[in-house]
């Protein structure tokens, strides 16, 4: 079947195979469908797929779980089964798809060919339902908002090669700084044996411990010193909220005076030094009441504040009491004398100090290290704020949401089109509604890919448009919006059961299927077979 560089409207009724036609399309270059025909995967179909890129001839082919493509020549340039090690990065290439993520095993990597294309793919089993998912596979975190922010052109390459080289460093910086933190936990065991015998056969083994101890001892001070600032801050808080409880416990008591004296004097006063009358009604007792209960609420919170920060000083207080047992621990080990020792102290101060000494230069090494890759990581996190341009962004947005809404219209959905909202979001309505709606944010998302996304613009697939029991009214509507607002120079392959709403003229309307569950055709097969052949042979090379 040759498709139109313009729209290609495949017409047949259910059962005639244009979905399996559809499905191959994408699943020939490693996009796997969420679901295919038993009766198709029993027939072992084999799918081969011309397509150009940038001017180039390519052939791509699906045999089992064989994956091949071949140059404008015919020659095979790729022959694999893995689709993650081998396809994706091939893929990637040809496609300048330079978005990288990271999987649960916090490891960097090519997606799935399947993110490649997601964007330009609404599959009838489950996109009407769910964006941004149109073949299985989809597995990696976060998958929705990367997919988005990458082919809108919200985050370009630069962003994500500059992120993925942040995030495997960082797997690494985790992985030394435990290293690291190992032989520190040994050197401070080999120190906490003995501690008093400070016996050095070697001065510079004697230099080096007593520097590292006087650095301990100096950022024991300091921790020291702002463990106690802290403590006096908290004091001083906690002795702010405790006055603030006397003022509001005696501001009650007297309200509460008051309260009492209102209630026992009748509805009319008199005032008994000037004899003015006065009215004691029940609005100026509510009022005593209100004032009451405002306080009530000053007291709880000002008791909540003074606890938490009991609860804080209690914990600072223990991390100080921590700190100051580590430096009478140094403290102990820098004022150490010795005047008479045995041969076994001997023997066993130079083991001690021998491994200390490795263990010295081995964190020296590791810290070296540390340094180097914080450094690296500060230099690709400037970068990524760099790639992101707050001007792009805010005309990126813009335009999407100016399509969202004008499409909306065009469709009569109510789609939310604030542009609060997220990019990555299609918020659907119910009924019918919802696959209008999804069409208008389709649309308006690959409109803003097309202007602004940094990788190739593929073609778009689109299965089963009808959903949700769309009326005589929208069904044409629908089909005739995909195939007349598609992007400029875009390639649309609509798959439906009538073309309502279109002419030869808007679209290349093709019926596929020879008769009910038999897309595939004898009368071609010798045809196909031959013009297949050369490949296939390749396949054994």
């Amino acid at each position: 079947m040759e498709f139109s560089p313009g729209a290609t409207v495949l017409a047949a009724g259910n059962g005639f195979g244009k979905s399996a036609l559809i499905k191959s399309l994408y699943d020939t270059f490693g996009a796997d469908p969420h679901r295919i025909d038993e009766s198709w995967r029993k027939a072992h179909v084999i799918s081969a797929v011309d397509f150009e890129v940038a001017g180039e001839a390519y052939t791509a082919m699906k045999i089992s779980g064989t994956y091949m493509v071949f140059d404008g020549t015919g020659q095979k340039i790729l022959q694999t089964t893995s689709v993650t090690r081998e396809l994706s990065p091939f893929l990637a290439d040809l496609l300048d798809f330079r978005l990288l993520m990271t999987d649960q095993r916090e490891q960097v990597l090519i997606p799935p060919p399947a993110y490649a294309f997601a964007p330009f793919c609404i599959d009838q089993d489950k996109s009407w339902s769910e964006p941004w998912k149109p073949f299985r596979g989809m597995y990696l975190p976060h998958s929705d908002a990367s997919l988005a922010e990458y082919h809108s052109g919200l985050k370009p390459n630069a962003y994500y090669v500059a992120r993925a080289e942040r995030d495997r460093l960082s797997v690494g910086l985790r992985e030394i700084h435990a290293q690291l933190q190992g032989l520190r936990d040994a050197l401070e065991q080999i120190r906490s044996v003995q501690p008093e015998a400070g016996i050095y056969f070697d001065l510079k083994d004697f230099e080096a411990e007593t520097n590292n101890l006087l650095a301990e001892c100096s950022g024991l001070l300091d921790r020291q010193n702002a463990h106690r600032a802290k403590l006096s801050e908290l004091i001083d808080a906690r002795a702010l909220w405790t006055t603030q409880i006397d003022i509001a416990k005696a501001a009650l008591a007297e309200l509460d005076e008051v309260f009492k004296s209102a209630i026992g004097h009748p509805a009319d006063v008199e005032c008994p030094t000037c004899g003015e009358h006065y009215t004691n009604d029940i609005s100026e007792r509510f009022g005593i009441a209100a004032d009451t209960e405002a306080l009530i609420g000053v007291l709880h919170q000002a008791k909540e504040q003074k606890d938490g920060l009991q609860s804080q000083i209690d914990a600072a207080q223990k991390e100080l009491g921590e700190v100051e047992t580590a430096l009478s621990r140094v403290r102990a080990i820098l004022s150490t004398r010795k005047n008479d020792v045995t041969l076994e102290e001997v023997m066993a101060a130079e083991g001690r100090n021998a491994a200390s000494r490795v263990l010295r230069e081995r964190v020296s090494e590791i810290e070296s290290k540390v340094g180097a890759l914080s450094a690296r990581i500060e230099e690709l996190k400037l970068a990524m704020r760099k790639s992101l341009d707050r001007k792009r962004s805010a005309a990126i947005n813009d335009f999407f949401f100016g399509r969202l809404t004008s499409f909306s219209m065009s469709l009569d959905v109510r789609v939310e089109s604030s542009k609060s909202g997220s990019i990555a979001n299609a918020h659907l309505a119910r009924g019918s509604e919802g696959p209008r709606g999804l069409t208008a944010y389709f649309y308006a998302f690959l409109q803003t890919a097309k202007e602004f996304g940094t990788s190739t613009f593929c073609p778009i697939v689109i299965d089963a448009p009808n959903q949700q029991g769309q009326d005589g009214q929208h069904l044409p509507a629908i089909i005739s919006f995909l195939v007349k607002k598609r992007p400029e120079s875009a390639q649309l392959i609509l798959g439906v059961e009538d073309a309502v709403g279109i002419t030869a003229n808007d679209a290349n309307i093709v019926g596929v299927g020879v008769q009910k569950r038999q897309l595939l055709d004898d009368n071609q097969f010798s045809s196909v077979s031959e013009h297949l052949r050369p490949f296939l042979a390749q396949l054994v090379l």
